[in-house]
């Protein structure tokens, strides 16, 4: 009987560079329309990248405002350094929008890269799809996920301190890398690994209170701006625009404090149920980890009162930890396009808005099924690692103590 060869390790590599690589060729062609008439251009050509429009914004013509000192930016620090560091390289559209992208396309092949070297991760999922191509530039998503990646890389490896120095470093540039705290801190919590728990917590907390503390002293206006913009947000391209349906749930879709509390409420239960599958998973804690922090991070995307389609990304990065079946990876590859071309064509100025806006709102139950479906496999695998028999060497290595 003949078998099949394992592909090179190089392979998901070259592929994942070939879709950053077409990802830059369609989106660069928006440095030729800047300021004012890049967002229309961009929607009516399903070519949008936040590289290019706040770059406009801020750089193009010819200024530098210093984030949060002189300018209030949505995101968090490192974010807002990726936004801010490439002006000084051009203010240029195209080379400011080149460098910008180079970097991030660095950051999406160093996250396949570590991906490959978590034995138990998927690399495909987010090497193998198009998301690479239609969302590596979209916004900066691929740099705190390299973080994430190379956080479950330090801990499987026994390095605590790295794993929670890295994870601080992820939510100090979005904040869904926080997603591996709660498994890390169960499996830390275990009996005879209070060293463990108090390596990964006393780390994470350091590298936080280093990166931002010294910003939300200096100018605590504009660090809690993200804090506050985020806040004070309703409903955004999220399945909760559903309630807009019933005349009587539809002022919920611009209550911020009720969705506030039930989609904290949400990932707080999915937090708990992680870190408690991870405190009981004897036999492969390192696995269970992984598997919390990605069903912890679908649901809270999932469940998101605001959704942006390159959260897409997110959706692979958890399927990549998990190594969930490459089935739903085929559902999520095509939920990703059809919602990137979904959701530019209802912002396009083609006066269709009615008719964009019932279709939207079935691909946002389209894709909030996709994420549930996901979510019920992860939950099941964590179930299912969690109650595994203890008396077993974990087969990937034990986690050592720091």
């Amino acid at each position: 009987m003949v078998t099949a060869r394992p592909h090179p390790r190089w392979l998901p590599l070259a592929v994942a560079a070939c879709w950053l690589a077409l990802g830059w060729a369609w989106l660069a062609r928006g440095a030729a329309h800047p300021g004012v008439a890049y967002r229309p251009w961009a929607f009516d050509h399903h070519a949008y990248s936040d590289l290019l429009a706040m770059g406009g914004d801020r750089y193009f013509g010819g200024g530098r405002p210093t984030p949060y000192l002189g300018d209030r930016v949505e995101y968090p620090p490192l974010l807002a350094l990726a936004l801010w560091l490439p002006s000084f390289a051009s203010h240029a559209p195209l080379a400011y929008f080149t460098v910008s992208y180079a970097f991030l396309a660095a950051c999406g092949l160093l996250a396949v890269a570590l991906l490959l070297r978590l034995r138990g991760a998927d690399a495909w999922w987010l090497a193998g799809g198009p998301a690479l191509a239609y969302y590596g530039g979209l916004n900066w998503d691929l740099l705190p996920i390299a973080l994430l990646a190379a956080a479950a890389l330090a801990h499987e490896r026994g390095r605590l301190r790295g794993a929670g120095a890295l994870a601080a470093l992820g939510a100090s540039a979005k904040l869904f890398p926080l997603v591996l705290v709660p498994p890390l801190l169960g499996a830390g919590s275990r009996p005879g690994r209070g060293r463990a728990l108090l390596a990964v917590g006393a780390a994470f907390a350091a590298v936080l209170l280093a990166v931002n503390l010294p910003l939300a002293l200096a100018a605590p206006d504009g660090w809690s701006w993200f804090w506050r913009f985020n806040a004070g947000r309703g409903a955004e391209n999220s399945v909760w625009e559903l309630l807009r349906v019933s005349p009587r749930l539809a002022h919920l879709v611009f209550d911020a404090g009720f969705l506030n509390a039930v989609t904290a409420l949400l990932v707080a239960l999915a937090a708990l149920a992680a870190a408690l599958a991870a405190r009981a998973a004897a036999r492969d804690p390192g696995r269970a980890v992984r598997l919390g922090a990605a069903f912890v991070l679908v649901v809270w995307i999932g469940t998101n009162k605001v959704w942006s389609p390159q959260y897409a990304l997110w959706a692979c990065a958890a399927g990549a930890l998990a190594a969930a079946p490459r089935a739903l990876l085929a559902l999520h590859a095509a939920v990703a396009v059809a919602d990137y071309h979904v959701a530019f064509e209802a912002r396009a100025t083609r006066g269709l808005v009615h008719y964009f806006d019932a279709l939207y709102l079935g691909e946002e139950v389209l894709r909030f099924g996709a994420y549930a479906l996901l979510a019920a496999w992860l939950g099941r695998e964590l179930w299912r690692v969690a109650r595994a028999a203890g008396d077993e060497p974990p087969p990937y290595g034990p986690v050592v103590s720091p």
